[in-house]
């Protein structure tokens, strides 16, 4: 009976995923096939980018978008606190380029996450109607800005969020992104996002693109200073103040490299360590683990019809995570092991929090913060 109810339960959960994955893949747009007019006058973009400690990636990010062919284009780069060669690299740029700015942070103000600081200093020297906030390692295609804001200004868009295609190296990773970002995706429930009558609302570091006047209707970055997942927490707090909202599918057109290393992914998930409370973290993660991988009790049972059902129950989540790799430019080769990735993200999770809990907080871009200062600051959920 145990196996039955194992077996069972993941099979409902992997239907679940699959017809809720469909919805997504039929309700969030792709960037390429955007075909809305232009604007009788483009409006000019501020493209605010945090840097810390970026010198791997920043040059070539940073071509990227000065390589861009968008009309009016101002560009902001925020080094905060770099202690690498970031400033020198931006002040470099900034010589050759009228267009950008750079602003160096050398201080952080009590009671600030470094990032969100980081983006209240561009935001206090951009001077454009959109405000594009967009991390320093990400890479803009030629044109992709263009279609983006004429497909905002045709719609009456306050607020567009692209998901980027990532890359990233190592069969063990591309795993553990391709589970952590289908999970994403349904449990935003990005298929509403642009329903007005719906709360569901979504954000990515990547590239959140604002109009500032429905900016300026909000509380602002201040609202969010401790917030830890400030991106989407900046997709809640516009549709929460009456924003029109949309999410855009960004493949071969936004880009970045996520994670060069599985470790560095696993480091990179502390912070939110200090966001939930240990037992239920640990709890859901156990119990999502048991959803996805809870088929193989089937396919070893040795019983005819749960060994069909477990093979079935893998068949459909392998085709729909193919489907949505296909979707989202991840590699594809992960996709009938992808079930796997839950094991290293709930790990790095489980991690995060443990740490949390010995340390009495999380460190973050070089600045360690209490865990009752982080939870105090949350916004997400509320």
């Amino acid at each position: 009976m145990f196996l039955l109810l194992l077996t069972a339960a993941s099979a409902l959960y992997s239907l679940t995923m699959a017809v809720l994955l469909v919805r997504v893949m039929r309700a969030v747009p792709q960037l390429q096939r955007l075909n809305a007019p232009p604007p009788a006058r483009w409006p000019r973009v501020s493209l605010i980018m945090p840097a810390r400690n970026e010198e791997q990636t920043l040059e070539s990010a940073m071509r990227s978008k000065l390589g861009n062919t968008y009309p009016e284009l101002e560009l902001v780069l925020v080094d905060d606190r770099s202690t690498d060669a970031t400033g020198t690299l931006a002040d470099t740029f900034a010589r050759t380029e009228p267009r950008l700015q750079v602003v160096h942070v050398e201080y952080l103000p009590e009671g600030w996450l470094g990032k969100v600081h980081a983006m209240q200093r561009g935001m206090e020297r951009a001077s454009g109607e959109w405000v594009l906030f967009s991390d320093a390692d990400v890479h803009l295609a030629p044109g992709a800005l263009e279609k983006i804001i004429a497909y905002a200004e045709h719609e009456g868009l306050d607020h567009v969020c692209v998901l980027p295609e990532i890359t990233c190296s190592g069969f063990v990773l591309q795993m553990a992104l391709v589970s952590m970002f289908r999970l994403l995706c349904v449990s935003t429930r990005m298929w509403a996002v642009s329903d007005p009558r719906s709360s569901a609302a979504m954000g990515a570091g990547a590239f959140n693109l604002v109009r500032r006047s429905a900016l300026e209707r909000t509380p602002g970055l201040e609202w969010l200073k401790m917030e830890i997942v400030d991106d989407v927490a900046l997709g809640m707090m516009l549709k929460r103040s009456g924003a029109k909202s949309a999410v855009l599918n960004g493949r071969n057109g936004v880009s970045l490299e996520f994670y060069p290393s599985l470790g560095a992914f696993i480091r990179a998930i502390e912070k939110s360590g200090a966001s939930f409370p240990f037992p239920a973290l640990l709890l859901g993660n156990l119990l999502l683990m048991v959803l996805e991988c809870g088929f193989l009790a089937g396919v070893f049972s040795g019983r005819p019809a749960l060994v069909l059902l477990g093979v079935g129950t893998w068949a459909l989540g392998s085709v729909m995570t193919r489907a949505f790799s296909v979707w989202s430019g991840f590699p594809r080769g992960p996709a009938p092991l992808a079930f796997l990735g839950v094991l290293p993200a709930a790990w790095a999770a489980i991690r995060s929090a443990v740490l949390a809990l010995v340390r009495g907080g999380v460190m973050w871009r070089g600045t360690f913060y209490p865990t009752s200062v982080v939870r105090a600051g949350q916004r997400m959920g509320r």
